[in-house]
């Protein structure tokens, strides 16, 4: 229930439970021993991009707070990131090994992945220790800002423009990257497509069986794109530190596997992202304001409306007589 706004309650109070209760975590995280780092960096950098992504929900109620609070969890997401990035290398790498047994369990390129391996900071390395010394000052003081925000709407209309700008946002970067598929028009679909997953996260309550399985698809959505991504990161790398890759025909042999799979994988995102993307922005918004309202109007208390909504075997039910839609 962490990352959901109540529909039975004040909205303004919801957005700053929910942000506070987002940095406590980020906090719990970096504050993990040494021998956990790696993931408490992680999942600290989870809870930023929620935190973001909540913000951009009430973008337009914050006004000038908005540019202020997003920059300064855009910096400290920012100084975690390379240790991060060195090990979704890692797992990129894996995951590409696993579809292209023969060539990646070959002596040569047995050799790279360690050589790429090497590269992940160790744990407790003084430059990351700063940085996570750092990163705590800043989450100290955008709990205390986060705190005493001032948001002057109430009920859905507080998240409506969000919604509907961060979704509109997502279509457009949909039809941009279909037209030029090259690796930062992707990248830039990917961030609005995982704003509009946590927005269904955050939102889920108006009904739960269906924002559920929109929010599994959206989050399927955002890692075909990542995945992606990290490819294109690896391609880049061969091209500019080819001695970390070996003899040239090794070379040529993982570049080509990744790129196949790069092919695959923007196919698959875009058949799924023109069904996740198929209502303009002005349909969803009045659909998903409705949803919402009704849950307030028959009087569920969030406890009550997950109860409701478990367990239907269509996945889709009326939020008022709790049965399947046609």
């Amino acid at each position: 229930m962490s990352y959901r706004l109540r529909p039975d309650r004040n909205a303004a109070k919801e957005v700053v439970r929910v942000a506070r209760k987002r940095l406590r975590k980020a906090r719990a995280a970096l504050e993990a021993p040494a021998s956990e780092r790696a993931q408490g960096v992680h999942q600290a950098r989870k809870r930023f991009k929620e935190t973001r992504a909540l913000l951009r929900l009430v973008r337009k109620p914050l006004g000038k707070h908005f540019a202020r609070d997003n920059q300064r969890l855009r910096d400290a997401s920012r100084s975690l990131a390379a240790s991060r990035d060195a090990t979704a290398l890692i797992e990129s790498w894996d995951a590409l090994a696993a579809a292209n047994d023969k060539l990646f369990s070959s002596p040569p390129v047995q050799t790279v992945r360690k050589r790429l391996a090497d590269r992940i900071p160790s744990a407790g390395n003084q430059s990351e220790d700063a940085a996570i010394a750092d990163v705590l000052v800043a989450i100290a003081a955008l709990e205390g800002d986060i705190g005493s925000l001032k948001l002057d709407r109430s009920g859905f209309s507080l998240y409506a423009d969000g919604l509907e700008r961060t979704y509109r946002d997502g279509r457009k970067a949909l039809k941009t990257a279909i037209q030029e598929p090259n690796a930062h028009n992707l990248h830039e679909w990917r961030k609005r497509v995982k704003d509009h997953w946590y927005h269904t996260r955050l939102l889920l309550l108006s009904w739960p069986a269906l924002f559920k399985q929109r929010s599994r698809l959206l989050k399927e959505l955002s890692e075909l794109l990542g995945d992606e991504h990290d490819l294109f990161v690896l391609c880049t790398l061969i091209e500019n530190e080819p001695a970390l890759f070996g003899a040239e025909l090794t070379r040529n042999q993982i570049a080509f596997a990744a790129s196949q799979r790069r092919e695959e994988l923007q196919s698959a995102a875009f058949t799924l992202g023109h069904r996740l993307y198929v209502d303009s922005p002005a349909v969803l918004h009045k659909r998903w304001a409705r949803l919402w309202k009704l849950t307030r109007r028959d009087g569920f208390s969030s406890k009550r409306a997950s109860q409701t909504f478990r367990g239907s075997e269509c996945g889709v039910v009326n939020p008022r007589r709790n049965h399947c839609l046609p």
